[in-house]
């Protein structure tokens, strides 16, 4: 992961700023509330592309075996399981 994605918070505004960018919202209207299949209307294919994604921005590799549902509820789920995988 990169040296300033460290802190939840950090991790927070990265996870956010990738995703605003992948589905071409503001990054203000975006929150650790949003729900990403609700709100966002993501599919299956939408969570693999938004870890790609995650992965080329923030220089982390994730492991399909450790996904769950239900760190894809929503942004704030996303953010910690980003973060344990990333070991911050």
């Amino acid at each position: 992961m990169t040296d300033r994605a460290t802190t939840h918070r950090d991790i927070a505004v990265e996870v956010i700023a990738s995703l605003a960018a992948m589905v071409g919202r503001d990054v203000s209207e975006l929150s650790e509330e949003t729900r990403l299949f609700d709100d966002l209307y993501f599919d299956s294919t939408s969570v693999l592309e938004l870890l790609m994604r995650l992965e080329e921005d923030l220089g982390v590799e994730f492991d399909p075996e450790t996904l769950q549902p239900a760190d894809f509820e929503k942004v704030g789920s996303l953010v910690a399981y980003v973060r344990r995988e990333a070991g911050a």
